[in-house]
Formats: C-alpha cells, sequence, structure tokens
C-alpha cells in the first residue's frame, strides 16, 4: 500500500496524545504484550507485517527495541497454511512466503503468531470489490453536476491530464459514487503526488510556521456510506497539483479500531484518523486475543484528479 497509514500507529499516538494518560490506556500487567500490525487489501498479496510488544508507560518507545524477532508467525486460508519469516533488515518485521498468493474478496483469513509463551491470534473477513462508477462536481449551491471527471477506468494519466479532471481549488464539491458494500465502513486516504507543487491552503488559523509542516499525505475519520457517495471536503487538501483519493471498504476490525480513537483535525486542517461522532470509548477496539493491535482487511479503489491554484476572486 503506496504510503498507507499504519493503523497501529493509532495505538501509538493514543500513548502519545497529551488529553489522554497512557496508564488510562494500558495498565502495568499489559507490559510485554504482543503488539501486530498487519493489513490485507484484496487483489494484492498476502502482506509484510509487524509483530512487536507494548512497553512500560513511562519509557520511550523505539521501534527497533519494541520489535519482536523469534516469532512464529503464520495466516491460514482455506487450510493453507503461509509461514512467515522474519526480515534481517528490520526488528520486527515478517515477511510472507515467496510467491504468496493474492488476498480473495468475501473469504476469511486467520493470523497466529506465537513468541516465548505468548499466543495472538485474530481472525478477518475481507469485504467485497469496491468500484468507483463516476465521480462529479457539484455546484456548491445548487448541488447539480457541473462537470463529469475521468475515472481510471478511462486511463491512469488521463484523470490527471484531462482538462476535466483539473479543478481550480475550492471550486464546487468533489463526490466520488461508488457501489455500496455490505462493510461496517469505510475509510479514506487523500495523497499529494507532486512533492515540490506549490500550496493553496490559506487559513487565518494558521502562522507561517505552521504551513512548514503541512503534509501531503491524510486520512479521514471513519464513516459510513450507505449510499455509495463520499463529498471531498476542500480542507484536505493544502497543495496544487496531481492528488490521489483511495476509498477504503473495511472489515469490522479495521472499522472498529479507527473509530475508538478520538476524532481531530490536524494542526494544518487535514483530515485525521478518528471516531465517529457520539462515540467515546476509553480504549481503542483490538479485535485480537492474547494481544493488541490489527489484523485487519479492506478492498480499495481510487480517484485521480488535477489541483489548480484558486480563482482570483
Amino acid at each position: 500500500m503506496k504510503k498507507m497509514f499504519l493503523l497501529l500507529g493509532l495505538v501509538m499516538w493514543m500513548g502519545c496524545a497529551a488529553e489522554r494518560d497512557r496508564e488510562s490506556l494500558f495498565s502495568p500487567q499489559e507490559v510485554g504484550l504482543l503488539v501486530v500490525d498487519a493489513l490485507m487489501i484484496v487483489d494484492k498479496p498476502l502482506p509484510n507485517l509487524f509483530v512487536r510488544e507494548t512497553v512500560t508507560p513511562d519509557g520511550i518507545y523505539l521501534r527497533d527495541m519494541a520489535g519482536v524477532t523469534d516469532a512464529e508467525v503464520v495466516i491460514v486460508h482455506n487450510g493453507d497454511e503461509y509461514i512467515y519469516r522474519h526480515s534481517p533488515d528490520s526488528l520486527g518485521y515478517y515477511l510472507p512466503p515467496a510467491n504468496a498468493p493474492l488476498v480473495l474478496p468475501g473469504e476469511t483469513y486467520v493470523l497466529g503468531v506465537k513468541s516465548q509463551g505468548r499466543v495472538v491470534s485474530a481472525s478477518t473477513r475481507t469485504p467485497a470489490r469496491i468500484q468507483i462508477s463516476e465521480a462529479v462536481l457539484l455546484d456548491d449551491k445548487t448541488q447539480q453536476v457541473i462537470r463529469q471527471f475521468k475515472t481510471y477506468q478511462d486511463g491512469q494519466e488521463v484523470v490527471f491530464t484531462d482538462p476535466a479532471n483539473q479543478v481550480p481549488y475550492q471550486l464546487g464539491l468533489l463526490e466520488a459514487r461508488f457501489n455500496p458494500l455490505a462493510v461496517d465502513g469505510y475509510h479514506v486516504a487523500i495523497e499529494s503526488l507532486d512533492l515540490d507543487s506549490e500550496r493553496v491552503l490559506e487559513s487565518d488559523l494558521l502562522e507561517e510556521d505552521d504551513y512548514a509542516d503541512l503534509e501531503r499525505f491524510g486520512s479521514s475519520p471513519a464513516f459510513e456510506a450507505k449510499d455509495g457517495n463520499l463529498r471531498l471536503p476542500w480542507f484536505a487538501v493544502a497543495f496544487a497539483g496531481r492528488h490521489v483519493i483511495r476509498i477504503y471498504a473495511v472489515d469490522k476490525n479495521w472499522f472498529d479500531l479507527v473509530r475508538s480513537v478520538p476524532q481531530f483535525l490536524g494542526d494544518d486542517g487535514s483530515l485525521q484518523p478518528g471516531g465517529l461522532a457520539g462515540d467515546n470509548f476509553e480504549r481503542p477496539l483490538f479485535h485480537v486475543e492474547g494481544g493488541i493491535g490489527i489484523f485487519g482487511s479492506a478492498s480499495v479503489d481510487s480517484l485521480g484528479f488535477f489541483v489548480l491554484p484558486k480563482i482570483k476572486e
């Protein structure tokens, strides 16, 4: 997954959040728990994954120090076992067997991890394939369609070069329409591909120093979209140039973890992972037996477009 957020980072963020005491999330007895981080994407090969362990709440978290190198890791699907091996290049990083099969939609996968007497298990039911059927630009007052976008079905580069996909910043409402699936919810990531493109975001809430910290990658809170429509908020875009939106139809494990982390906006106004309105969780929802973390799955489709500088009034 190109630059896809690791959901385990949500757990680490929770431990560092100023408004949450670490000990309110994890008790001293939970030091040394195995932490798994594995995300499966439909039509992609079995994923690389991480196995780490929790450290003391008052300790300094370093990924290498927390990495577990002696784990026995296996993913089971339809009776077939896929034995993972530890990577020599990164502590706690595990690789699937060579020529690992593609992840199939609508199938159950089971993860098993063992290390020094500790046993972790988790399972996921992969979602059906998601497909963006169309993308349109709506008039922000009348909600009428004023432009039809090209999609990746029309070509890999046409989504950036076709005039219909070149949109001045904050013009109208960009809406992606897709086939609604029988899933708990969706998660969205947006990425600015042109690392040297100019900034288009202007905000009275930001100081000049804040602009230097703007990110070119952001992700949304968990959300439901039973009608199969997604509108892109312009505050998620900070730069001109090529952008890709990835819409993930996610399983319960993925959805519950994201929605059980408090919803917030970054200092730059970008979307950050967080919960649904009304949710209030004292602890993230981990569907992992014997440990914590995430073993989740999703299907994904993408939409590309090009952001032009804002039209001068």
